[in-house]
């Protein structure tokens, strides 16, 4: 049986089906199933309003579990680690933050205040009252915490699978060093897939870029979150930076780069420098569009997707004369995994 490492986006719009990535090491590489190509389906949202039943909420935690136990049974996998993109609980009463929110306060990236559970009562109440006075789903108060409720239930159902690990991918990005383009913007997916695949050899080429449409449901953005999730359960606790008070109030993210990382199978790339100056540094390969480092004339769209298929048959700044040969010289000069 494989190690599977599974990734989760906590969502609970209506009829939207919960974002999850399951992956496996292959190769060398941490790649995702494409889960849209299989028959089973993830639990579909109820919407905010629906947080309010408990039992609903339970159900959906069940469905989301029983998903996950059915496709690793249909493909022979063995789950490892579970990481949740959501609080695994209250914070403590009395508190004004989490252990893992005020840690992530000091490095200055933003994330929402999670109640108390006499909180959370007193936000029910709100919204109760909200909608008993008319108020539209749309406009609920406490729209931004209340799929916390959901993350709580995911916790208390997954653990049931596998060790779960609270994570918040857009603090993995800053970590990175990827998070300078919001993956809103153009371009931000794409900058942040290429520098996790420094680490996860993932994604490195057209047939992964298809792989990625389709490793999950939900948006772009959804599957990406998905994907670093899944990435960070697919590490060991060595190599995981624990923002907060381990082990119950900790968000995990990668330890990230310059050598603090050690991957147990895939280990940290560098670039070794060409002879052309617009990409005279490492971190000049990370951005999504980029001149061929070798023939100084192919423009990649979304770097380093499509390297292999160039290198093997077009690039013109190599003397390799079977594919493979030109893929290795490739490799070997510019430091891109296998």
């Amino acid at each position: 049986m494989t190690e599977a490492f599974i990734g989760i986006d906590v969502a609970c719009a209506k009829r939207k089906r919960l974002p999850i990535c399951i992956s496996t090491w292959r190769d060398g590489r941490l790649a995702p199933v494409p889960l849209r190509r299989l028959a089973i389906l993830p639990p579909a949202g109820e919407g905010n309003a629906a947080t309010l039943d408990d039992a609903r909420v339970t159900a959906f935690a069940r469905e989301a579990a029983a998903y996950v136990e059915g496709v690793c049974r249909e493909l022979r996998l063995t789950p490892k680690r579970i990481a949740i993109d959501a609080p695994s609980s209250p914070r403590s009463e009395g508190s004004l933050r989490r252990a893992a929110e005020a840690a992530m306060d000091r490095q200055g990236i933003s994330c929402f205040t999670t109640p108390s559970a006499s909180g959370f009562a007193e936000i029910k109440a709100k919204v109760r009252g909200h909608l008993a006075a008319g108020g539209t789903a749309n406009r609920l108060p406490h729209a931004n915490q209340l799929w916390m409720i959901v993350g709580f239930a995911l916790f208390r159902e997954l653990e049931r699978i596998a060790p779960c690990l609270e994570v918040f991918p857009q603090a993995t990005a800053r970590v990175l060093g990827s998070g300078a383009v919001h993956k809103s913007k153009a371009g931000g997916i794409e900058a942040q897939l290429a520098e996790a695949a420094k680490y996860t050899g993932w994604p490195l080429s057209e047939s992964d870029l298809a792989d990625f449409e389709d490793l999950g449901f939900g948006d772009r953005h959804d599957r990406l979150d998905a994907y670093l999730s899944a990435w960070v359960a697919a590490l060991e606790e060595p190599d995981r930076l624990a923002f907060g008070s381990p082990p119950d109030d900790v968000i995990w993210t990668p330890k990230g780069r310059e050598g603090t990382i050690s991957m147990p199978i895939v280990p940290a790339r560098t670039i070794s420098k060409p002879a052309r100056s617009n990409v005279d540094s490492p971190r000049s390969m990370t951005t999504f569009a980029r001149l061929c480092p070798a023939c100084q004339v192919f423009e990649f769209k979304q770097w380093p997707l499509g390297w292999d298929a160039h290198t093997a048959h077009r690039c013109a700044g190599l003397s390799g004369g079977d594919p493979e040969t030109r893929k290795a010289e490739f490799r070997k000069r510019f430091g891109i995994a296998r």
